[in-house]
């Protein structure tokens, strides 16, 4: 009920860091249902980009590291950064998982401290992602407006953005209250040229297991069958939103 005052700042993401284990400490208690999720987020992603290696990729709000080192396992050279100084220590702390292919020799992700409001890297990325940090961080429009062009501006001219995130106006907003043709028109005027929109996670699904470390066989069957409705993108807790930097 307070996560519009709690989710955008760094104390609250350090407490999940120091106490939830394995996924939950970025992503949801159900540690069964961040399963899923996990599975779901990188088929959607491996779908869009099949081949990553070699690529350079900035996850922005990178947490504890999960996609960090999934694209790292992908063969990217991935840097990633965080406001929550705690999250990235426990990112630092996790091995790398094992390669997707034997060929590939994954280089560890670097991390860093940092916000969202100052991305200031210069324009050598392949890719900038995101995955549920934009609509945490910035608690007005306005603020999303003086973020979106750096997110843009980090990436090659030509480049990839990927954002996955909980965008909504209504009871599912996290912080940013916003309609997803609102997001979309913002990202437009950064200099993005949209090319794929689409829902992942069912959100009557994610609204009724995700609070509860529950056992698989309440949490696999009620996720599948949350996933059979996903067909309209407007069932999605979490949109992808998949576009080019254009100029």
């Amino acid at each position: 009920m307070r996560r519009k005052e709690l989710y955008s700042t760094p104390d609250y993401w350090n407490a999940k860091a120091e106490e939830h284990d394995s996924q939950a400490a970025s992503m949801w208690p159900n540690n069964n249902l961040n399963r899923h999720y996990h599975r779901e987020q990188s088929e959607a992603i491996d779908r869009l980009l099949p081949d990553v290696s070699g690529w350079k990729i900035l996850d922005i709000g990178c947490g504890t590291g999960r996609m960090a080192r999934y694209f790292a396992s992908r063969g990217a050279q991935v840097r990633g950064f965080d406001f929550s100084d705690k999250a990235i220590g426990v990112a630092k702390g996790i091995p790398l998982p094992a390669p997707v292919r034997p060929e590939i020799a994954p280089v560890e992700p670097s991390y860093e401290v940092r916000s969202v409001f100052s991305i200031d890297y210069p324009p050598e990325f392949d890719l900038a992602f995101t995955w549920g940090a934009l609509t945490i961080a910035c608690k007005e429009r306005a603020e999303l407006r003086r973020v979106l062009p750096q997110v843009v501006s980090a990436v090659k001219p030509g480049g990839n953005l990927l954002f996955l995130e909980p965008i909504h106006r209504g009871m599912l907003t996290r912080v940013l209250s916003l309609p997803l043709d609102d997001f979309l028109a913002d990202l437009g005027e950064a200099g993005a040229e949209i090319l794929e929109v689409r829902g992942l996670h069912f959100w009557p699904a994610r609204v009724a297991l995700a609070y509860a470390p529950l056992p698989r066989w309440i949490t696999d069957p009620a996720y599948r069958v949350g996933q059979k409705f996903l067909a309209n993108p407007g069932w999605g807790d979490y949109k992808l939103i998949f576009a080019r930097r254009a100029r």
